[in-house]
């Protein structure tokens, strides 16, 4: 893992961004003051197709169900994280059992096809590019879309102005935070967020947290 991931570096960003948003207004003052302190966790053990896997195994749904597909996914293999050998040495039926969708195990399998083959870089490699490019880059591979490849981007290469705008949760809990009585349209909350620069992950990440505040 990069060295400026790991060092405090991350950590005072991701504070500086928290105080950033803070001082826009009053909704955002209340929402930073209620959830405290960013604590943008980084899958940093996973190497990036990993990390990509594990959001396409996390897509579409919800928090607790998905972490149980995954663990069985790791339990199937030993209950270690595979590597793209071992997912494209054992039969589909391993990844049907537990619990993938055919949709999510052909997306897989292709993603372990790519990194076999040398077509998916390594961390190193992504953190050199920008983000038009690493987005390009991961939806030329079968089933993954710009969500997945921007999940990637904040939680496994810690890029701190990133905003997945179609992200309906986003949409929704944005039109909860500022009282709107619909969920904004992608393109209308991808213009509000240039507002958040250079800081955009650290927005979503507490707009995600929006409504556990309300419960």
């Amino acid at each position: 893992m990069p060295a400026n991931l790991l060092s405090g570096n991350y950590q005072k960003k991701c504070i500086k961004g928290s105080k950033f948003l803070s001082s826009l207004d009053q909704d955002w003052n209340s929402l930073v003051s209620s959830v405290g302190p960013c604590k943008l966790n980084l899958s940093i053990e996973l190497e990036p197709y990993q990390a990509l896997i594990k959001s396409v195994i996390f897509q579409q749904l919800r928090p607790a169900s998905a972490t149980a597909i995954f663990n069985r996914f790791k339990q199937n293999f030993d209950n270690n994280f595979p590597t793209e050998e071992k997912i494209l040495a054992s039969p589909e039926s391993k990844l049907k059992e537990s619990g993938l969708s055919f949709n999510k195990r052909k997306t897989i399998i292709e993603i372990a096809r790519h990194v076999q083959k040398g077509e998916l870089e390594n961390r190193q490699d992504f953190l050199m590019m920008n983000d038009s490019q690493i987005i390009e880059k991961l939806t030329k591979i079968k089933g993954i879309g710009e969500w997945t490849a921007q999940m990637l981007m904040i939680f496994n290469l810690g890029k701190l102005d990133v905003f997945p705008a179609g992200d309906f949760a986003l949409r929704k809990n944005y039109s909860l935070f500022k009282s709107i009585a619909s969920p904004l349209t992608m393109r209308e909350l991808s213009k509000i967020s240039e507002e958040w620069k250079p800081f955009r992950s650290i927005a979503a990440w507490y707009l995600w947290r929006y409504r556990n505040i309300l419960n």
